[in-house]
């Protein structure tokens, strides 16, 4: 392994490459690779200095501005476009309720959003920390999540998906 090579070219991988870089170097240092170790603290650091870029991007400007640019940059699948009009259509409905709108079953919404979320959180703002799963909670970036599990779209959101002509639609 040429470490010095592989930690000067991080710049110029995508984050699926990295992620790979991260897997092979993570295998290697379990094999007592000191230099894997290296490109290991490299890929830290280099991850640590883009999300602080993230975070002063998205302070920015305002929220819904960021939305408007994330799915112009990476814009939505059909499925994508019917989870989104799935929640401003029915606000206030379970992972269940959201699911059997679009006729699926479980909590299939909720992956799907989350999945959405996670895809495009490099051009938003940090996922909240959801301390009952130690993990990130990629659908909180674009939704509101009460205690009685029932999902709205944050006001922000909703203003920029309405930029890019997703709104609810209209009752009569």
């Amino acid at each position: 392994m040429n470490v010095s090579k592989l930690i000067a070219s991080i710049r110029s991988k995508s984050q699926k490459e990295r992620g790979t870089m991260r897997a092979r170097a993570s295998e290697a240092l379990a094999k007592g690779s000191a230099e894997a170790g290296q490109l290991l603290d490299a890929l830290d650091r280099y991850e640590a200095e883009e999300r602080q870029q993230r975070i002063d991007h998205a302070s920015s400007l305002p929220r819904a501005q960021l939305v408007v640019e994330a799915f112009r940059d990476n814009p939505m699948t059909e499925n994508e476009r019917n989870v989104v009009q799935a929640l401003l259509d029915n606000p206030g409905l379970t992972s269940h309720g959201l699911s059997e709108k679009l006729g699926w079953g479980g909590q299939i919404w909720h992956k799907n959003f989350g999945t959405m979320c996670k895809s495009r959180i490099g051009s938003l703002w940090p996922a909240p920390y959801a301390e009952e799963r130690d993990a990130d909670f990629y659908c909180g970036v674009l939704a509101d999540l009460s205690a009685d599990h029932r999902w709205t779209i944050k006001p922000e959101v909703a203003e920029g998906f309405a930029a890019l002509g997703l709104r609810p639609a209209k009752t009569t």
